[in-house]
């Protein structure tokens, strides 16, 4: 019995602890980061926004008010929302901001159709862009978000992903664990990844991707993870995919786990639905052409998120018990300890890596209830529940639940 359960214990600790080290080393990448400085003026890149939208009324004003922040020459970027199957007052609240809104009832649901739809009814329409930028319709942008994109499109960086921040990160408890994770996701994970040259993964909003591009891939997702789906196709066609930490947007996220319940169930599925069908592609491919970057785009794809992490670290504590006293398998205990120490210690550095670190602490009560209900999310999400149409997801605070 104890060899069947150390074995098991080392099925886990051994690819758990390899993905641990790594993300502790693209953390200290990360720090290496420089934003770079602008290079000899050229005309500035023409940016074409789409925001797909399904019944979005009660926040697309916010959103389109954020752009008029921008630092950017109004006369070098348009924006055209897409009201998809809305069923509410969207299109209105759009045109009502003096943007410009076309809507869409027919054809194949979803958001990958929509942005498809909207790329072509764009070029139909004989608007001139270099690039589109993909935002959400409950995102914020940051004033420097073209500027960021404008600079290293010059570079030659065509598909660029920027930095996918939230905009409440101090609502509740829910909201500071998330804003932890999206730190450590961002500024530390994908950041390290930037300054190793490696590629980051598309993540939905905050997208920039080139008219070059576009032209020849075409707009080819269309499944609930359309963003992990295009990120797989772009990078086999030999496309770089840039994350660039300066691009910032600020997303609206929910406040309980109730709220954000069904849309990490679909994002969970999206994902898996994907790895299952293109995680050999990209490392055989990775192997064929001698490309650590398809090979190590794999791992990302195939990564657990890091409350899984911390799940399945203290599930191998709990199992390392029961090798304790058994000669040969007593270190399983103390690796399993050491793992999760790791891990605990990698959320701190998340935690100060935050703006408010005294704040992000307090998230730290929620964390007995938020690692359960994750890893349910997940497996519920591996079976291929969520696997539905998109949809808009509540936010609204609910009295009975954890408030902002």
């Amino acid at each position: 019995m104890t060899i069947f359960v150390g074995s098991c214990l080392l099925l886990i600790l051994v690819p758990l602890t390899l993905l641990v080290l790594y993300q502790w080393f693209l953390a200290l990448c990360s720090f290496f980061y420089s934003q770079p400085s602008r290079r000899a003026e050229r005309p500035p890149t023409r940016f074409l926004f789409i925001i797909p939208a399904h019944n979005e009324e009660s926040g697309i004003a916010g959103t389109l008010t954020s752009f008029q922040r921008l630092d950017y020459p109004p006369d070098r970027y348009k924006i055209l929302v897409v009201a998809d199957r809305c069923t509410d007052g969207t299109a209105a609240a759009a045109r009502r901001m003096d943007v410009e809104c076309l809507e869409r009832f027919d054809g194949r649901p979803g958001k990958g159709s929509a942005l498809a739809w909207g790329i072509e009814e764009a070029n139909k329409a004989g608007i001139e862009f270099d690039a589109v930028v993909i935002i959400d319709a409950d995102t914020l942008v940051d004033r420097s978000l073209l500027s960021a994109f404008d600079m290293e499109f010059q570079a030659g960086r065509l598909v660029q992903q920027g930095y996918n921040y939230i905009s409440n990160p101090w609502a509740s408890p829910f909201t500071r664990i998330i804003a932890v994770t999206g730190v450590l996701r961002n500024g530390r994970y994908y950041a390290g990844k930037t300054v190793l040259g490696l590629p980051g993964m598309l993540t939905g909003t905050g997208m920039c991707l080139g008219a070059e591009v576009l032209n020849r891939q075409g707009w080819t997702a269309f499944s609930v993870g359309e963003d992990w789906e295009f990120s797989v196709a772009l990078l086999l066609s030999g496309q770089h995919i840039y994350f660039n930490p300066v691009a910032k947007t600020f997303a609206k996220e929910s406040q309980n786990l109730q709220q954000a319940s069904h849309q990490r169930l679909r994002w969970a599925s999206g994902r898996y639905a994907v790895m299952g069908s293109k995680v050999r592609e990209l490392i055989r491919e990775g192997i064929r052409r001698r490309s650590f970057s398809l090979i190590d785009s794999a791992v990302t794809l195939v990564a657990p998120n890091y409350s899984t992490q911390a799940s399945l670290a203290l599930l191998t504590v709990f199992g390392g018990l029961f090798t304790l006293g058994h000669p040969g398998w007593e270190y399983c205990f103390l690796w399993a300890a050491a793992l999760l120490a790791g891990i605990g210690g990698y959320f701190m550095l998340g935690v100060f890596s935050t703006d408010a670190p005294a704040k992000a602490l307090a998230g730290l009560l929620l964390v007995p209830v938020f690692l359960p209900w994750r890893l349910g999310i997940e497996i519920l999400g591996l079976l291929g529940y969520g696997r539905g149409h998109w949809g808009r997801m509540s936010r609204a605070a609910s009295s009975h639940h954890i408030n902002r």
